[in-house]
């Protein structure tokens, strides 16, 4: 059994790898997910002892971090379900194209890592086209395993209004990649190499920074995933490094 931290550093240090992966889960914006963190461990410093001396830190910095979430990030998304299908569905799947896709000429090992750089940014994307509360629901639930009514008591809800929320969560998330994603449903019609050359042309996604993230095996590998928690589950979770986790914590 780990020692307990006997510092508030230490504390976080141990707690802010988790706190940031729910974070960006919930955010899909690894700047809005490190900010996020950054508030915590302000608020924690205020609260000082008292969080040393708690009993399940951890418990209380992640609904901390959530409801500050749910206050914070506001109605307005970056996308809707109908901006995603302008965006990377109204064009005609294009086959990857080494002579037209700029560096990938020089370097076409990069296709690995931009697949799934795709596949997490679009699921993301999905998920970020529903209110905060409604995505909360789901990523307590289906992602990291919390039962509604822990989950409710992390949000300072009740439990039938998270259930309410989880349930549409679910509902919508399944409606929209039911019928398209390739992932879900190998006879769908969205793939990520058909629609790569798409999203990097709208700037959807960008270069892999973070390729120590990216799985050896293939984007698809493990084939159509039905049970919609279970594909976002499959998903690489993002990571901070040594460095970025010490410029987050408060001074020692």
């Amino acid at each position: 059994m780990d020692e307990r931290p006997h510092t508030l550093r230490e504390l976080l240090r141990q707690h802010i790898p988790s706190l940031y992966a729910f974070a960006f889960q919930v955010s899909n914006n690894r700047q809005e997910a490190e900010r996020f963190v950054f508030e915590l461990c302000q608020e924690a410093v205020r609260r000082g002892d008292a969080l040393l001396a708690d009993p399940d830190p951890g418990r209380t910095l992640l609904s901390t971090i959530a409801r500050s979430m749910e206050q914070n990030l506001g109605r307005k998304t970056d996308h809707t379900f109908d901006s995603l299908d302008e965006l990377l569905r109204s064009d005609i799947t294009r086959p990857i194209d080494l002579r037209t896709a700029g560096s990938l000429e020089t370097d076409p090992n990069r296709i690995h890592g931009l697949l799934w750089e795709l596949k997490r940014t679009c699921l993301g994307a999905v998920l970020g086209c529903l209110p905060p509360g409604v995505r909360l629901s789901f990523v307590l639930t289906d992602l990291l395993g919390y039962q509604p009514p822990e989950a409710a008591a992390l949000l300072d809800i009740k439990e039938s209004a998270y259930r309410v929320r989880l349930t549409r969560a679910r509902k919508r998330i399944e409606d929209y990649l039911t019928p398209r994603c390739y992932h879900v449903d190998r006879h769908n019609p969205c793939t990520c190499p058909g629609r790569l050359m798409i999203a990097l042309d709208a700037d959807f996604i960008r270069d892999v920074s973070h390729v120590d993230e990216i799985p050896a095996e293939p984007h698809d590998t493990g084939g159509p995933r039905r049970e919609i928690g279970g594909l976002y589950r499959s998903l690489p979770q993002v990571r901070l490094s040594d460095m970025e986790i010490d410029r987050l914590l408060p001074p020692a």
